[in-house]
């Protein structure tokens, strides 16, 4: 029996997206999450009890309501290890008598289930128009407002701190976090390039000329390991889970052991303008300064380790534990998630580490290749920029949806397969469409008429034949 046109409708739907389809709430919460972010400036942070604050956190507790049952299903089946995470080290800290730090684990946990869910989906159309909305915001901002410091073209920034960068946002960090996310989606295949040409050309200018280093690095990365992956002629799930694996943490350590290499290289005009921003014939203790996460990510090994029964400090004050450590710079040490997390929440955060590398096996197993590349880059970012990816932040759920749900996170108006899009039970599309039953029962009723017609014509021409 063929495969029912509602059937297969809904497949490609749950698989590629068909372009309508998109989760109204969840694209709600990223236009509002960009339009807070619009008025972040470089210097100042979003106070506490403010309105924008509360914008931002109804946004993250109520939208999420209307899947909150596959929210459930979704903490119960695939992200059992975030339920984990939650319930070990939320009563943990519950029974220390922390509730802040119980409650911003719960909407942690809460936001990256939702993200995980079958209906988590954003349309990838709707991200190059996102872009422009902002870029046009940016634009105004700039025109009619101080609050952004930088210019949208090299070299006409009026303070000394922006010069030669470029940035629509008033936070330049969200100018390269949001212009990588767009290159990751526009990316993704072909076609979407080419519709949203303009668009992404527009991404790359900002993604270079903001000179967030992460971001340029992590865009390096993906689009080296997605041209690398797409070689393979056949799905190599275990090769390309180890290479993306390996990748990341290999990644990581080259930052962490960093600073010797870049002032070795400093006199080199790329590495100069891209990595040390302009700098050159500086010290090494300067360079370390630039970097700082390399730094940040040995104290808070320190803290962790220090911690009680290594279960983690709950919520505290970063600058109270890290007196004689010399800081390079004021902050609150929110800058690595992962780290950030170890410190707060013990040995039971490695359960969230782990959720992710299980994200990463599950798309190489659907021969998702565009996830597994883009997932090096999103894990460095996060090691990075940690504080972006706060479960209140629009960045948080535009680079988780690629960890958790891959090419099935962004619909697309094609319905044809692609590299990276796969069913569910772990088949790519085209081993799905020629290796399912209806489609093999289909494959030989054809056949059978094709012979069929085939001897009937040559019956036809003994025939004819015998008349000549």
């Amino acid at each position: 029996m063929l495969e029912s046109a509602s059937s297969r409708s809904a497949w490609q739907s749950k698989l590629i997206g068909d372009g309508a389809h998109r989760n109204a709430a969840m694209t709600a919460f990223v236009v509002v999450g960009v339009l807070v972010a619009m008025t972040v400036s470089q210097f100042k942070n979003i106070e506490v009890g403010s309105f924008r604050y509360w914008l931002l956190v109804l946004s993250a507790l109520l939208l999420p309501l209307f899947d909150l049952v596959a929210i459930i299903r979704t903490l119960l089946g695939s992200a059992l290890l975030l339920l984990g995470f939650a319930v070990v080290a939320g009563g943990w800290h519950l029974a220390a008598g922390d509730v802040r730090a119980v409650a911003q684990l719960l909407l942690l946990v809460y936001i990256a289930a939702w993200v995980a869910t079958d209906r988590a989906t954003l349309n990838a159309d709707d991200i190059g128009r996102l872009y422009l909305l902002a870029v046009g915001l940016g634009i105004v901002v700039l025109l009619f407002t101080d609050q952004n410091i930088y210019s949208l073209v090299p070299g006409r920034a009026n303070s000394a701190v922006a010069a030669g960068r470029v940035s629509f946002f008033p936070n330049i960090a969200y100018t390269g976090l949001l212009s990588f996310a767009v290159l990751l989606v526009l990316t993704r295949d072909r076609r979407l390039a080419r519709r949203h040409a303009v668009v992404l050309v527009m991404a790359i200018y900002f993604l270079v000329f903001s000179s967030v280093r992460a971001t340029l690095i992590a865009a390096a990365v993906y689009l080296t390991l997605y041209f690398w992956f797409n070689r393979y002629s056949k799905a190599e799930p275990v090769r390309m889970f180890w290479t993306a694996l390996l990748v990341a943490v290999g990644l990581n350590i080259a930052i962490w052991q960093s600073a010797k290499v870049l002032f070795l290289l400093q006199d080199n005009f790329l590495v100069s303008t891209f990595l040390l921003r302009g700098e050159t014939g500086i010290s090494l203790d300067r360079i370390a300064y630039q970097l700082y996460r390399p730094w940040l990510w040995e104290v808070q090994a320190k803290i962790f380790a220090a911690s009680p029964a290594w279960m983690g400090w709950g919520v505290f004050d970063f600058s109270k534990l890290v007196v004689g450590e010399s800081p390079p710079l004021n902050s609150s040490g929110s800058e690595s998630l992962p780290m950030r997390l170890l410190t707060v929440y013990g040995i039971p955060a490695l359960l969230f580490t782990s959720y992710l590398v299980v994200c990463l096996y599950r798309s190489a197993r659907r021969d998702d290749r565009w996830a597994c590349a883009s997932f090096p880059a999103i894990f460095m970012l996060m090691m990075n920029w940690g504080s972006s990816f706060h479960p209140t932040d629009f960045v948080f759920v535009l680079l988780m949806l690629v960890v958790s749900r891959g090419a099935a996170g962004y619909a697309d108006a094609g319905l044809d397969a692609a590299a990276g899009r796969a069913d569910l039970d772990g088949q790519t599309p085209f081993e799905h469409a020629t290796g399912s039953p209806q489609v093999r029962s289909l494959r030989s009723a054809v056949s059978g008429g094709i012979a069929k017609y085939r001897r009937r014509l040559e019956r036809l021409g003994q025939i004819d034949n015998n008349l000549l």
